[in-house]
């Protein structure tokens, strides 16, 4: 008989769409008891699901659950890499990218089922500076986005969407100096994002094709659209054919350079400060996730 795995639970108790108050109860109904021996924990604090982690990985836990949004899994995700410890996730947060990405059900009831027949994979990481990422990180456009949508009262699609109507008329293209393999290449437009899978979260795919577990990002820029592009540019964003478009163009590397005139940035939706000069780098199949 196979031995249980010693899983702790993580729950956010403040994550984007308030469905996490009610998955204590939905955990011990619907878990599996004879796979899982659980313990749960709620974050208290900004940073206290990372601090949880590392104690979890002393403690000779073998999985942690990340039940809340982009950014919890993201912090959950970034102390679990390079260790033994697998990452499951029950999302609840208001894009969900990854979870998305991995075909985890949005219904928390769903999700937990799900984790009864996952398998436990390897997956590829990513590091932008010091910032590691497990979904899609960038500069540009959806870095300032990022750092609007932080501030708002509210979260969610709807004011997703208001600060990008509020800032894009006034927003001006950048330039992005990439440098890999001692090859220099300059390109110009409104955004770049490093995926490392296929959408942002809410089936807004920004890079259809990516693999988590190929060992590459896939770096998309988008050119600014002019107002009456915006509607078939947002077609194809949920419908996987942005690539397509006119608009937009990609890379694949495992390692990059770049220079541009900002200092923002996000990683898996958390805005930060990334400075003019980023190194990206992908660390192949450096996280196990229960899938």
């Amino acid at each position: 008989m196979q031995d249980k795995l010693n899983t702790l639970a993580i729950i956010n108790p403040i994550s984007g769409n308030g469905k996490q108050k009610h998955i204590k109860n939905l955990l011990k109904q619907h878990l599996d008891e004879s796979k899982f021996q659980l313990t749960i924990e709620m974050t208290q604090y900004a940073g206290h699901a990372s601090e949880l982690t590392k104690k979890a990985i002393e403690n000779g836990f073998d999985l942690v659950i990340a039940i809340g949004g982009d950014g919890t899994i993201n912090e959950i995700a970034s102390a679990l890499t390079f260790s033994n410890v697998a990452m499951g996730i029950i999302p609840c947060g208001s894009g969900n990218g990854l979870a998305r990405h991995l075909g985890i059900p949005m219904n928390a009831k769903k999700a937990i089922q799900h984790l009864n027949k996952a398998k436990i994979k390897s997956m590829d990481t990513a590091c932008i500076n010091e910032y590691r990422f497990v979904n899609v990180a960038g500069i540009g456009f959806d870095a300032l986005i990022s750092h609007q949508f932080a501030n708002m009262n509210s979260r969610g699609f709807t004011s997703y969407i208001k600060a990008v109507l509020t800032s894009f008329r006034t927003f001006k293209c950048q330039k992005f100096k990439l440098t890999t393999n001692n090859r220099l290449c300059i390109e110009e437009g409104m955004m770049l994002s490093f995926c490392n899978s296929s959408q942002f979260g809410n089936n807004a795919f920004i890079a259809p094709s990516a693999k988590i577990d190929d060992g590459k990002l896939n770096l998309c820029l988008l050119q600014k659209p002019k107002w009456y592009q915006i509607p078939s540019l947002t077609i194809k964003t949920f419908t996987r054919k942005i690539e397509s478009s006119s608009l937009f163009k990609e890379f694949k590397f495992d390692e990059v350079e770049i220079v541009h005139a900002s200092q923002l940035g996000h990683v898996d939706g958390e805005p930060i400060v990334i400075g003019e000069k980023i190194k990206l780098k992908v660390d192949a199949n450096s996280l196990k996730i229960l899938s």
